[in-house]
């Protein structure tokens, strides 16, 4: 309204430029006005909810109030019902002690009969929605039960729920009524928890049951378990059976838990053998939910399905096709099992124990198996596990015995005309399922034992082999197959085969290996096995496996999983790589057999492999802090260890050489390694023309190994460095000439001869005068480990130069280097009797006869010493049971224990200056040559190829010298090439690769002197002979006469 006299508050406008602001200071003003009445509008909102909340909620307080009140009164059973419905639509709350009255109110007015007809029943003629209403409440009666056990009103509860749940009860309705009462009463039901809160319910009646009395509320809880099937027929597709399965039989000691009548009742109206593991089987990822999904869960489930097959002879009574459906699920639990479980159900310890080094970089595939971190930890220690009643442990232990496993295996072998034709698939699975769980135990060897023990170990073998294995992987070298191999039906049992075999081929001697009679499959069954196993690892090292975490039977849904995992990996790796030692030993198998030659590209393979080793080392050398200014330059320290498995996980070419390496042509890998030390000493700025980065050593001709262990033995990898030697003659005066590169070489040549010198006491040799290291107690000295290591110093150098050294080494010494295991067949090089006598044991019908123990005696210089096997062994006799056992770890302790020490040492000066994972790119035959050259025919054509000759005055003596020496038997041209460079063998990649490269240089006229050499420069010295025949004559006199080298 207008104030004539403008009385009302008047707004302050100033409209002079005195005080006015600037335009940001009024921009914000505006934007803090607006943003405040935003503010107070929201407040205004939320203040009108909170309103019409509280007001909703007193609403409802009030209402419910009233109804609880109407309902306390009332005897209606449909108003009842319907009351409850709405009282309980979101659970029991804080009401329960008032709404549990009116519950009871509620079944004591239902349980009333009207004639025949029980009260519930009426409102089903009239009322659609009353099943639906049912439905609810008797689930919220039996939340009630679980809520409160102790309640006196509980009978009242069950009885009302089995009246429900009887069908007889509905005959007075119309055929659609009934119809439609039972099918929503069961609807509504398995949309809720039924068995699940049943089996919490049954737990805390089970807790109460007494030494020889169970308690008797269980037997009417059992009957509600199957209760929806009497108003229902059991489907498949029913909701309620997998919580039946992962549910109610994961209840500890479930059989010796329940009443004798609840048993039966679950025996006839839910069997465990018709309906629940065929369930199981079919849709396995049941198995991996519910109480499943947790350790203790899938042990008392195993341990039940074990009371009850086993124990309770169901197994038995089901015949054929029950036993392959447990043995299905049985075996696809096993293998979801945490890693130690075995030893948990075997009641010993398993606290996750610190990494024990055998060697440095020994990586022995037989005993690790899982996943390893990149960078060699202590292992997390994971949580104890609580000790595993008795009654559980006994039961499971029981799946693992020699006699039940000769059960099952029985069913394999003489197969029943019933028998469904995944029998051996699912026998497959539950075998490769028990051994995933006891891995670590002592029962897992024996459950391999029991699978091939005797002739029934051959027939299972041939059983599975030409049933589920042979012509089943026709497409292996596709990768394809090994991204699915989880989805394959055939996997499980290739891999049992696979655990098999490569059992039997760790304890079977060649004769029996190569025995028609004692081998289950022929050698062309063998490559043909062998071949799937090299498909399938190859493909897993070029394209990865799955999550490590994951088991192969395992159902997950992440990327990946139908790949392979790394157990199944190395597994195959194993196989491949044992049959390629008995081939070695016996050939059987063409050379190529083993490459992989069609799926590589070798060319951009080599330069994919060096690259890898090169990023693989700079990320190292980034790590790498020097803390001291006097410490080895960068170049000089010795690189990261990275085992096989680790290699396998960070670099596909680099694990595909570390561990299948036979699948790469020899050439190639030997061209990677050369590329490698290459790739090393451009790395390292290691230049053999510059003068920077050199050692000198002055060495007396008189003591060239002592002086040589003085000078360059605490050198470590700085060795990989150019090394100049000046002699000093046996004058002590010191020789002159300067060393480019022939003098190391003579010098290491000499020290070789020397410290491989089986007289120095550092080094035995074998039968075939092959050495390994003294086992005696005195090697095992600190001086004496020295020694060890500066010699693997000094090879280590003689290979990173490309000079060959004329020395074998035993087979079981080398395999130390590449981190293999040492078998059975090995120690006939080092110990005939003993290994005869190991053989004898091995097929003795009663070894219990020959009065062994865990222990063995060693004469150590004429004092008799006894040495446990294991802890307390000469206590422990050696059985039919244990003797594989006892084999392996005497084996181990001659092969392995006695020259561990010295080996460690040996190896830890190699690995100075070649890389661990250079070496394991080769077998053990390989790496001898690698030593000291290839063992063939040498190539004249290749040696004039590269050959210099120098100083002729015509070529008429050239022509007479390669004349004669083509016409050279191979003896007297390995004398040759022995007389010239010191050793007898070629190098490997022809004599291309030889330096200083071979020569022939003119000597002067004088026809009557012999021929010379100067093996340091790799240089035959040859007088101007005329005639063929003073040529040969005088060439191999001086060949063949074993006189010492010329210095020139």
């Amino acid at each position: 309204m207008f104030d004539p006299d403008f009385s009302q508050k008047q707004h302050g406008i100033n409209l002079s430029t005195n005080q006015s602001t600037n335009s940001r200071a009024l921009l914000t003003n505006i934007r803090n006005e607006r943003n405040l009445r935003e503010q107070r509008k929201r407040e205004e909102i939320a203040a009108l909810a909170i309103q019409k909340t509280w007001r909703g909620r007193k609403a409802n307080r009030k209402f419910r109030d009233d109804l609880i009140q109407q309902l306390r009164v009332s005897s209606d059973v449909e108003l009842l019902g319907s009351g409850l419905a709405v009282l309980l639509r979101n659970g029991w709350g804080r009401d329960r002690p008032t709404t549990q009255t009116i519950v009871v109110r509620f079944c004591e007015s239902a349980s009333r009969k009207q004639g025949d007809m029980y009260a519930f029943i009426a409102p089903l003629s009239t009322h659609r929605d009353w099943p639906a209403t049912l439905g609810s409440i008797i689930y919220r009666i039996l939340e009630l039960v679980d809520l409160d056990p102790t309640s006196v009103s509980v009978p009242t509860y069950l009885s009302l729920l089995e009246a429900i749940f009887d069908a007889r009860n509905y005959a007075s309705l119309t055929l659609e009524r009934q119809e439609n009462a039972r099918s929503t009463i069961v609807d509504v039901i398995q949309n809720r928890p039924w068995v699940e809160t049943i089996v919490q319910c049954m737990e805390k009646f089970i807790a109460k049951n007494l030494p020889k009395k169970k308690h008797p509320t269980l037997i009417p809880l059992t009957r509600l378990l199957t209760a929806p099937f009497a108003l229902l027929p059991i489907s498949t597709e029913s909701a309620l059976i997998p919580p039946l399965i992962n549910h109610l039989l994961a209840i500890p000691s479930l059989p010796s838990s329940l009443p004798i009548p609840a048993l039966t009742h679950l025996s006839v109206n839910l069997n465990l053998f018709t309906i629940l593991l065929p369930f199981a089987s079919r849709y396995s990822n049941v198995l991996n939910e519910g109480r499943l999904n947790t350790e203790n869960g899938k042990t008392y489930f195993l341990g039940n399905l074990a009371t009850f097959g086993i124990t309770g002879g169901m197994l038995a009574k089901f015949g054929v096709e029950g036993i392959s459906h447990w043995m299905n699920v049985i075996g696809k639990v096993l293998s979801g099992v945490e890693e130690g479980w075995g030893k948990w159900v075997d009641g010993l310890n398993d606290d996750g124990d610190e990494l024990m080094p055998v060697m440095a970089e020994s990586d022995d595939d037989d005993d690790n198996d899982g996943p390893t971190s990149l960078v060699p930890t202590r292992q997390a220690v994971k949580p104890r596990r609580q000790i595993l009643p008795a009654n559980i442990s006994t039961k499971l232990i029981i799946l693992a015995t020699p006699q039940h496993l000769s059960t099952l295996s029985s069913q394999i072998i003489s197969p029943s005309s019933k028998a469904p034709p995944t029998m051996v698939s699912d026998f497959a699975t539950f075998c490769v399922g028990l051994l995933s769980a006891f891995r670590g135990s002592p029962k897992w060897e024996g459950i391999l034992d029991a699978l091939l023990e005797g002739d029934r170990g051959k027939g299972l073998t041939k059983r599975i082999w030409r049933e589920s294995v042979r012509g089943k992987w026709p497409n292996s070298c596709n990768s394809d197959v090994w991204e699915f191999l989880n989805t394959n039906p055939s996997t499980p049992p290739l891999v049992l085969l696979t655990y098999m075999y490569n059992h039997y081929l760790l304890l079977t001697p060649d004769d029996e290996f190569f025995s028609t009679s004692s081998n289950a499959l022929s050698t062309d069954e063998i490559l043909e096995l062998a071949g799937i196993w090299r498909d399938l690892a190859f493909w897993g090292y070029m394209n990865g496996i799955s999550d490590p975490a994951n088991k192969f039977t395992s159902v997950v849904e992440i990327e990946n999983v139908n790949k392979g995992n790394e157990e199944v990996r190395g597994l195959f790796t194993r196989g491949v790589t044992r049959v390629v030692e008995r081939n070695a030993r016996r050939q059987f198998a063409d050379p190529d057999f083993w490459v992989m030659r069609s799926q590589l590209d070798l060319r951009g393979f080599v330069e994919a492999a060096v690259y890898e080793d090169a990023e693989l080392t700079s990320s190292v050398d980034s790590n790498t802090e020097m803390t001291d200014s006097t410490t080895l330059p960068r170049w000089a320290i010795a690189r990261q260890k990275y085992t096989k498995r680790q290699l396998a996980y960070i670099s596909p070419r680099l694990g595909l050489l570390n561990n299948l390496p036979m699948s790469v042509p020899f050439q190639t890998r030997l061209e990677v390694f050369r590329k490698f030390i290459e790739s090393d000493q451009q790395r390292l700025g290691i230049n053999y023309h510059s003068r920077r980065q050199r050692n000198y050593a002055k060495i007396r001709r008189t003591h060239i190994s002592q002086d040589g262990f003085d000078e360059l033995g605490e050198l470590g990898p700085a060795l990989k460095s150019r090394i100049e030697i000046t002699f000093v003659d046996q004058y002590g005066l010191t020789e002159a000439g300067i060393d480019g590169g022939g003098l190391f070489k003579e010098f290491l040549t000499n020290l070789s001869k020397e410290v491989f010198d089986t007289n120095r006491g550092l080094w035995l040799a074998t039968d075939q005068n092959e050495l390994y290291p003294n086992p005696h107690s005195y090697a095992t000295e600190p001086h004496q480990l020295a020694w060890y290591r500066f010699i693997g110093q000094i090879l280590g150098k003689a290979m990173y130069e490309g000079i060959l050294v004329d020395v074998s080494f035993a087979d079981f010494f080398l395999a130390k280097w590449l981190g293999r295991q040492s078998y059975l067949d090995d120690l006939s090089s080092l110990d005939k009797e003993l290994y005869k006598g190991l053989i004898i044991l091995k097929n003795y019908p009663k070894p219990e006869e020959l009065a062994l123990n865990f222990a063995i005696t060693e004469d150590d210089l004429g004092v008799k010493r006894t040495i446990d096997l294991v802890p307390n062994g000469s206590e422990i006799a050696v059985t039919s049971e244990n003797r594989h056992e006892y084999i392996q770890l005497v084996c181990k302790y001659k092969l392995d224990r006695q020259i561990s020490a010295q080996s460690r040492a040996f190896f830890n000066g190699l690995s100075d200056l070649i890389d661990a994972k250079w070496l394991r790119m080769f077998d053990q035959q390989e790496l001898q040559q690698l030593i000291g050259g290839e063992e063939t025919l040498i190539d004249i054509d290749d040696l004039r190829a590269h050959c210099s000759v120098d100083g002729f005055p015509n070529d008429v003596t050239p022509r007479l010298f390669w004349k004669v020496v083509k016409g050279f038997t191979h003896e007297q041209r390995r004398a040759l090439l022995r007389f010239v460079t010191s050793c007898s063998r070629p190098p490997l990649l022809g004599f291309g690769y030889l330096y200083p490269k071979f020569g022939v240089k003119y000597n002067g006229g004088n026809t009557d002197r012999l021929p010379s050499a100067s093996a340091c420069f790799n240089l035959l010295k040859l007088p101007g002979y005329t005639t063929e025949q003073a040529l040969r004559t005088k060439l191999l006199q001086a060949i063949t006469s074993g006189a010492g080298f010329d210095m020139s």
